[in-house]
């Protein structure tokens, strides 16, 4: 016989009392109820409640009933809010414990409920049922399902996983097995499972086999209460009864009940129905490999347990003449993250951002918001320029003008290399700031980068400036930046063709990186 505690706390200044089984039976359901008749209470949540590893927590729901008593003064009305949490008991005997439980009283306030010890007998004192509906632990074979915790409330939408199996104390030859849709929800995914998995959960007193069938997503389509997907089998022992027929069953699963809540009210306007329990988003930039230019990468990435639930990336919004491709994906480290290479198509700011993501908190029940903070970048877009060069046809002796014009070609050449090395020479002490040309802005600009980073003046090309950046311990992305803009830089020497108010900017440009350099290294000397 079942006993059952009923313990009232009211005297202990806790407006709740709770009702739960002292001992239960192996594979037995059953119920913890918790009730508040205090005037105010409009209903009783919890959050993650803590139990054994004997207990697993089937669903949660809540009710409400109202009474009536006829006294001399009038008439006196009563209300009586109960949680009501179903749990299923394992198949080995022992003490399970079920919390301690933090309560909310909404209207009244938050309390902490001791942790419950129950005693789970053993197999001995079970007694058979031939006439149950639905197949008892105390049978042969029987069939149960295995639902995985959906940590939070369930609402129409959210995602919840069952296992189940096939448990046997005798040698089972076969097993054809088949499922029901759900009663207010829809099967989302069905994995199948061949039905040689067979293990052991042996225990002290009994020898006990299972098998996972099937593993069923499922979504509840609207409030209420989910009936999850029935699961039935028919199966095929080794043993011959008494008349000489193999021994055969055909079972089926104990229903699962699942309270589904309505949505809250207000929702927010571009909330979207995304369920997720937390989540945060960042935008960083790619590193270029060393040594190249390449395109400029962005990394979207999400964190938290919410994640799980996002299928595509936060939508961004471009300020700027740029277009967004998405690159790659992938999971790692329990955070979900999208790859998009940015295309700009005029030179200037490009902004990512701010967006928000908004989500149902199904652990808070309120609606949560994720400001993705902006991201400012500055693109350049590399000047191109299409030349046809036309030669006159001449034959393979050539003619004493082609002759004559390679000799005046040759001696021009050559005064303009001298004239150029010359110039260069000058150049090299030029400075940003009184460079003219795009010549003198590259030389101006390789000075001081040398006299800042190495101390004296000498030659740097892109490799080396790399090196001594890294050396100098420079900000990541401030030297990325800097090995963009030498980059760009270099490859707008083949287009001389560049206006006035674009090679100004290109000048102030240089002498911000500069400026920037030099604070950051300042800002390391001090830290030495």
């Amino acid at each position: 016989m079942v006993g059952f505690l009923l313990i009232l706390l009211l005297g202990s200044g806790q407006p709740f009392s709770w009702e739960c089984p002292d001992s239960i039976q192996p594979g037995e359901t059953f119920s913890l109820l918790i009730s508040c008749s205090e005037a105010g209470c409009a209903g009783i949540s919890a959050g993650r409640v803590p139990v054994s590893q004997g207990l697993t927590l089937l669903g949660t729901s809540s009710s409400t009933s109202i009474s009536t008593i006829s006294t001399p003064s009038g008439r006196q009305l009563t209300q009586v809010v109960v949680l009501e949490m179903v749990y299923s008991a394992s198949l080995t005997p022992g003490v399970q414990a079920i919390g301690p439980i933090q309560l909310n009283l909404h209207g009244i306030g938050s309390y902490t409920m001791d942790e419950i010890t129950l005693v789970i007998e053993s197999s001995s004192s079970v007694s058979t049922s031939s006439t149950s509906t639905f197949p008892q632990p105390t049978e042969d074979v029987w069939l149960a399902g295995d639902l995985h915790d959906p940590g939070g409330r369930i609402y129409p939408g959210t995602r919840l996983s069952i296992d189940y199996y096939v448990y046997s104390r005798v040698e089972v030859e076969n097993v054809t097995y088949w499922w029901e849709a759900p009663e207010l929800g829809a099967i989302l995914d069905i994995e199948t499972i061949p039905d040689s998995n067979w293990e052991s959960i042996d225990s002290k007193h009994d020898s006990i086999t299972r098998s996972l069938l099937a593993r069923i997503e499922m979504a509840p389509a609207a409030a209420g209460s989910l009936l999850a997907a029935g699961f039935r089998a028919d199966i095929t022992g080794t043993d011959y009864n008494r008349w000489g027929k193999v021994s055969e069953w055909t079972i089926e699963s104990t229903p699962i009940v699942l309270p589904v809540f309505p949505f809250p009210d207000n929702p927010p306007v571009n909330w979207d129905e995304t369920l997720l329990d937390s989540v945060s988003v960042r935008i960083q930039q790619l590193p270029a490999p060393p040594g190249q230019g390449g395109e400029l990468s962005l990394r979207v990435t999400c964190l938290g347990p919410g994640s799980i639930y996002m299928h595509e990336s936060p939508p961004l919004t471009i300020q700027g003449n740029a277009t967004l491709t998405e690159a790659d994906q992938g999971v790692a480290d329990n955070k979900k993250w999208w790859d998009f290479i940015l295309e700009p198509e005029e030179t200037g700011l490009c902004i990512l951002g701010p967006d928000s993501v908004v989500w149902l908190d199904r652990n808070s029940y309120t609606y949560q918001t994720e400001v993705v903070e902006p991201c400012t970048l500055e693109v350049s877009v590399i000047p191109w320029a299409d030349r046809v060069i036309e030669l006159d046809t001449v034959n393979s002796k050539g003619s004493p003008l082609c002759w004559v014009t390679i000799g005046v070609v040759g001696v021009l050449g050559m005064t303009v290399l001298f004239g150029t090395a010359a110039r260069k020479k000058d150049k090299r002490l030029a400075s940003v700031t009184s460079a003219s040309d795009l010549d003198e802005l590259l030389s101006g600009l390789e000075s001081e980068l040398s006299k800042m980073l190495t101390g004296k003046k000498e030659y740097l090309g892109y490799e080396e400036l790399d090196e001594f950046l890294n050396k100098c311990d420079a900000d990541s992305f401030l030297s990325r930046r800097i090995l963009r803009f030498w980059r760009d830089l270099e490859q707008s020497l083949s287009d001389r063709e560049i206006t006035g108010e674009a090679f100004e900017k290109l000048k102030n440009n240089a002498d911000e990186l500069l400026d920037k350099l030099r604070e950051d290294l300042n800002s390391n000397d001090e830290k030495e």
